[in-house]
């Protein structure tokens, strides 16, 4: 069975070639480096892995995942974070294209009515263009906003990070669930179930998380369901490491095995290696 890991962001002590924002969330010395998630792959029989810019590092300055998906690219693919108000993020959208990264995330301005900025759905349209992944981080309350670029652009393949940032509290009857669920209408849209660690009121292994996950892939059903490590673990989810976080899925949730190969490998394999 293939593993994908669709969630890692990376990080550099090198910070003259990738300088750092004021105060950034850094792991500690030694971890979230190419070398560290090289052992974390390594370990966990891990396939591919697609790498997340690091925004509360380097913000929208993408050199590190650019070099990082260039100098790993038989088993690395990445995702940008580019300001949707620089003029010039779509000339580097095309570059990072060519040398195999293939996503753009959109983190920053979501409206919180149905209105689409201008900005926002330029750079959907250079997706659609260049056929990448968008990657939507957002919150419920932005995700009209969000419905409204996929009745646009329902060829561009969305993931829906982190859920919309689901946690213990909104299962079994919330608003911010019914957003999450009601999102499954759109069939380009896949979701990112690496909110069960970041959103469980409980250790390992985080079962108040486990009926809503499964509600979630039961509405999208697997084939649109897609596993992320939040490497470095031991920075975004300490309670878990990553091979736990993996258990999870593998193991500790009862899925099907047709649930698993399709949830931690082959639906991310189509969605971002394979087109």
């Amino acid at each position: 069975m293939p593993i994908v890991d669709t969630h890692a962001h990376i990080y550099s002590e090198d910070v003259k070639q990738y300088p750092q924002i004021s105060d950034p969330y850094l792991p500690a010395p030694g971890y979230g480096d190419i070398q560290d998630l090289k052992e974390e792959v390594k370990q966990n029989n891990v396939d591919r892995v697609v790498v997340v810019q690091t925004f509360t590092v380097y913000q929208h300055d993408n050199r590190l995942t650019m070099d990082t998906v260039r100098e790993n690219s038989s088993w690395v693919t990445g995702v940008l974070n580019l300001d949707p108000f620089n003029p010039k993020s779509i000339d580097l959208m095309k570059e990072a294209r060519q040398i195999g990264v293939r996503g753009n995330r959109v983190s920053v301005a979501w409206p919180t009515d149905d209105s689409i900025l201008p900005e926002h759905h330029r750079l959907w349209e250079a997706a659609q263009e260049l056929d990448l992944v968008i990657c939507a981080l957002l919150d419920p309350p932005n995700c009209r906003s969000l419905s409204k670029l996929m009745e646009i652009f329902p060829e561009v393949p969305v993931v829906l990070d982190h859920c919309a940032n689901l946690n213990a509290s909104d299962f079994p009857n919330s608003e911010n669930l019914k957003v999450v669920l009601d999102l499954a209408q759109f069939k380009n849209l896949y979701a990112k179930l690496s909110f069960v660690v970041t959103g469980s009121e409980e250790e390992f292994p985080c079962c108040d998380m486990f009926d809503m996950t499964r509600q979630i892939i039961d509405t999208y059903t697997p084939e649109r369901c897609i596993w992320g490590s939040d490497f470095p673990t031991s920075l975004w989810i300490p309670k878990v490491t990553y091979q736990q976080h993996l258990d999870i899925f593998d193991q500790q949730m009862g899925l099907s095995k047709a649930e698993r190969s399709a949830i931690l490998g082959e639906t991310a394999l189509k969605l971002w290696f394979e087109s």
